[in-house]
This record gives structure tokens, C-alpha cells and sequence, in this order.
């Protein structure tokens, strides 16, 4: 159920209603009567979702410091001529969320066990739905809109006790068409290890914030790429789980045959943790209903997992795009057999080469405008409620797509305009018995040759270039994102580990891609690789 109340943080034992608001304003001008130790700043931005639990259970920090360090942390190295821009808005209830979290605490004791997430902020993709606070989508054209109920995963999370600190840059629209994080409203979206690059997209500014330490963790969305791209070029870890696991109602739609909602994070373990908040049936998404969910927490022996014993499959059809990329996938293979995996290379069938042009891409136009259409016959009056008023709206506020916004995008919503056929034979087909076919055969192919998973760079070359920049350094020669649709195409799990950094500095990530419901092993292979993933050789 989506509530309308914001500040839904108390995870168990909760207040009364009647006595919600007035405890809130009390919160908010009460000390709690344990206060944290003075952790530094510095520190506190850098530690993990585990080690955060422990310091605000045993009150050497408390949320309210928490949430300062990260706001000031936004505050310095964001905005500005040098700053990244992967924050589009604070959510100026965060610090009374916290301290009303903090006084709750204080009152429980120390034994109070609390939920994993409970007190710690997070940042979500702005295509998320947030009461009180926009949800844009990036697009000048909803720059006011305030749903009226928060996305399933975000009530969820605030239901635990964690606190929204924000809303995250993206590609707009959650589409790049080669402008990877720009948006209307927010502009260009840089990667922190290179400004002359981008953090890739969609979820632009959810990785670039996490990379930056902005949150501990952001949310993110992924149709064909979007959260797995983001974090393989700044370092993070992203995770597309099996299609149905975390549910997307409350987010603006791209294409639900594809659309996947997660996380972006430091470490493998904090994603496990994150995941383990968010996953859970919504009968609000019909694909939430049909998926088998772990019986264990996904953060189960993720500290014993070795490679010992497994056979990965190392996918070779998407070699040569980029030297640095390959000569990182080679050293990671040698980490990875070194480590006691048997290693089999494999090229899988063309049509596993082409999927964006000849599946994903037609299915997204097909599904996008009856979609996004529905999501804003949800939104509040006074916004676009089809997409001809939505485009009269951007149009005026961007001279027709001349000034502001990606010329690509606004050509694909053009074209989005001209195109309803959900009841072609091809649309049809491709639902019926081309994806299910792709599933098949993949799943095949994995259990006759006994793989524990598949292994490939995420994407095959690093970070793309700003827009109107110019870096003598950057080398693609083919399609960089093919095999990022494999997971898109079948709904398998797939999570992308950085891998090392190339010579100017970008994060390469190396993916691991298992059968439908092997979340869990897909996590625990990320978590031995980043305990065996080669050093970078020095400079």
C-alpha cells in the first residue's frame, strides 16, 4: 500500500497515529538523551551499510550526524563550476526525519534491535516517486510534479526507518540517446573520476553520488542498461536482479517487459543489504507475483564465497571494442581461475549479439507512450495528462526541443507520438515466443555446461565522452552495450563489479550474469571478486 505520509520511519512499535505529528515536532526540537562520539566527517562518509548499523545501534553516531556529513558532503563538492551534478534536489525533511529517528532510538535502549537500514539516508533516481518532493523524470515538463504517494520500494525503505536524503540527475526520461546523465532540469552529469566523462546512464547521478559518497547507497532503475552502465563507470556496484524481484510501481515507466528497479552501492555487500530491504511482492506489479523470492537473506554467505569448485563461463563475443577493457577482463579471468573457478570461454549465438536493434528497441517503442501515458493519469491535476499535452508543455518551456534538452530524446518523443501498435503480430510475437525462446535457449546453454554463471566486461569500452568535450583518450570501435541486453532481454540477474581503472582514471566493471532466481549466487560470485580482483598496476 503507498500512504501518503512521508515520514513513515518508525519500524516497529509504532506510534499511534494521533500521536504521530505531535511526536514528530516534539523530535525535532528534543535532544536525544544519548548523543554520538564526534565521528569525523570524513569517516562517516566512508563507511559501509554494516559498519553504519553498528555505530548508530551502539550510539557512537547518530542519524542526525549522519545526515549532516552527507548533506554537507553535497553541499561542497556537487553544485558549482567543479561540481559533478548528480544531485537534482535535497529533500528538506531529511534532517527532521533523523533527528525524529534518533529521539525513537534513544527511547527504544540499546537493545533495541533495529532494522538494517533504519536511520541511514539514502539518494533515489528521480524517477522515483516522492510525496512532497518532484518527481521529474529529468524533463523540464514535470519540473512541478508531486505524486501524491511514494513508489512501493521508496514507502518500503521509509517504512524501515531510512531516511530520503534526496533525488538523483538522470539521462532524461530514463533515455541517453548519447547524451548519458543530461537532463533538462539537471544538466550534465559528470563522472567523479573524469570530468571530461560522463557517469554513463541512465542512472547517472545515482552512481555519480555513491561514487562521490554523497549516500551510502541510491536507487536506481535499469530497462537495458541503466543502473549496470552507471556503476561499471564510476566504480559502484549495480545489480539488475531477476525481473520481479523489486517492484517498479510509483516509478515513470520505459518499458515494462524490461523495467528493473535496484540499487547502486559501495561494496557487494552493502547491494545484498539494500536488496534485501526493497525485494518483496506488490500487487500493484503483477511481475512481483510470479518470481520465486530466497528463502535466506541475500547477505548469507557472501563472506565464505570463493570461486572454488564453480565453472565460469567467460562470454568472448564482444571482445576488441577497447584494449584497456580487454586487458582487464584477461587479468580478471587469471584473478578468477587463480582463485580455484574452472574457466570455459564461449561465444554465444549472434542472436544474442543483436538484441537492442532487433528485440529491446522495438519493444520500448511499442510500450513506451501507452505507459508513461498511464503513469500521468496518476499525477496530480495541473500536469500533463497524455503525452501530446506533456510535449506541449516541453515545448514551451524549451523552445521545441531547440534549447535545454538532448535533441535525440526529444526527436524519440516525436517519434513516440506517432506510435501505439501494442496489438501488432510483431509486438506480439516477440512477447510470445521470441523472449521466452531467448530464455530458453540461455538457460540451456548454462545448465548443459554446468555454469555457475556467465563472466564479460559490463560494457566494452569505458565511460563516454561529456557531450561538446573533447578527450583524445576515448576509444570505442564497436557497440559498447551489447551485452548489457542479455539480462534485459531474459530477465536473469546480472551484477557488475568494478574491475580496475584504466590509464586516465575510469573504473572498468566486469559482470557476473546467472539463470533466472540465482540472485543469490550472482552476489555471492561478486563478492569473491572483489576479494581476488587484481590490483591496478601502477602508473
Amino acid at each position: 500500500m503507498h500512504h501518503k505520509i512521508l515520514l513513515r520511519f518508525i519500524p516497529r512499535n509504532r506510534i499511534p497515529a494521533q500521536r504521530t505529528i505531535l511526536f514528530l515536532i516534539w523530535a525535532m526540537i528534543t535532544a536525544p538523551t544519548w548523543v554520538g562520539a564526534g565521528v569525523a566527517p570524513n569517516k562517516i562518509i566512508n563507511m559501509g551499510l554494516a559498519e553504519l548499523r553498528t555505530a548508530l545501534d551502539s550510539g557512537t553516531l547518530t542519524s542526525a550526524e549522519l545526515v549532516t556529513a552527507y548533506l554537507k558532503r553535497i553541499e561542497t563538492e556537487d553544485s558549482g563550476a567543479n561540481g559533478i551534478h548528480a544531485v537534482l534536489s535535497v529533500n528538506d525533511k531529511a534532517m527532521e526525519q533523523a533527528r525524529a529517528w534518533d529521539v525513537w532510538r534513544a527511547q527504544q535502549g540499546k537493545n533495541q534491535r533495529n532494522a538494517p537500514l533504519a536511520g541511514i539516508p539514502f539518494l533515489a533516481k528521480d524517477n522515483f516517486d516522492t510525496v512532497e518532493m518532484p518527481t521529474t523524470g529529468g524533463s523540464m515538463a514535470l519540473r512541478t510534479s508531486k505524486p501524491t504517494s511514494n513508489a512501493f520500494v521508496i514507502q518500503k525503505l521509509l517504512n524501515q526507518g531510512a531516511v530520503l536524503l534526496g533525488k538523483t540527475n538522470m539521462s532524461e526520461l530514463a533515455a541517453s540517446y548519447g547524451w548519458y546523465g543530461y537532463s533538462s532540469v539537471g544538466g550534465q552529469t559528470l563522472n567523479p573520476f573524469n570530468p571530461l566523462r560522463t557517469a554513463d546512464g541512465s542512472s547517472s547521478g545515482s552512481a555519480a553520488a555513491v561514487a562521490a559518497n554523497f549516500a551510502p547507497f541510491a536507487l536506481g532503475t535499469d530497462t537495458t542498461g541503466s543502473i549496470r552502465s552507471p556503476a561499471s563507470v564510476t566504480g559502484t556496484v549495480g545489480m539488475r536482479t531477476t525481473l520481479g524481484l523489486v517492484s517498479r510501481s510509483g516509478i515513470i515507466p520505459m518499458s515494462l517487459t524490461a523495467d528493473v528497479a535496484g540499487a547502486i552501492t559501495r561494496t557487494v555487500e552493502d547491494q545484498a543489504i539494500v536488496l534485501d530491504a526493497i525485494q518483496a511482492e506488490d500487487k500493484n506489479d503483477a511481475a512481483t507475483r510470479d518470481v520465486t523470492r530466497p528463502h535466506n537473506s541475500l547477505t548469507m554467505e557472501l563472506g565464505a564465497s570463493t570461486f572454488s569448485g564453480k565453472t565460469i563461463a567467460v562470454v568472448d563475443n564482444f571482445d576488441g571494442a577497447n584494449t584497456e577493457v580487454d586487458a582487464i577482463k584477461q587479468r580478471s579471468i587469471a584473478a578468477i581461475e587463480k582463485a580455484g573457478a574452472r574457466i570455459v570461454h564461449i561465444s554465444l549465438p549472434a542472436v544474442y549479439e543483436t538484441l537492442q536493434p532487433a528485440l529491446l528497441g522495438p519493444i520500448g517503442v511499442v510500450e513506451f507512450r501507452p505507459q508513461f501515458e498511464a503513469y500521468l493519469t496518476t499525477l496530480p491535476v495541473g500536469q500533463p495528462k497524455d503525452l501530446k499535452d506533456f510535449m506541449h508543455t516541453l515545448d514551451a518551456l524549451t523552445d521545441k526541443g531547440t534549447r535545454m534538452i538532448n535533441p535525440g530524446r526529444y526527436k524519440g518523443l516525436i517519434e513516440n507520438l506517432e506510435t501505439r501498435n501494442t496489438n501488432s503480430p510483431d509486438y506480439i510475437r516477440m512477447l510470445t515466443i521470441v523472449i521466452p525462446s531467448l530464455k530458453r535457449e540461455l538457460t540451456q546453454i548454462m545448465e548443459q555446461g554446468g555454469y555457475d554463471a556467465l563472466f564479460f566486461p559490463t560494457i566494452s569500452c569505458t565511460a563516454p565522452v561529456v557531450p561538446n568535450k573533447v578527450d583524445p583518450t576515448f576509444s570505442c570501435k564497436s557497440y559498447a552495450y551489447a551485452a548489457a541486453k542479455i539480462s534485459a532481454a531474459t530477465g536473469f540477474p546480472e551484477i557488475t563489479v568494478n574491475g580496475g581503472l584504466s590509464a586516465n582514471n575510469i573504473p572498468i566493471g566486469m559482470s557476473f550474469l546467472g539463470k533466472a532466481g540465482d540472485d543469490a549466487k550472482v552476489l555471492q560470485l561478486g563478492a569473491a571478486f572483489e576479494r581476488v580482483r587484481p590490483s591496478d598496476p601502477p602508473r
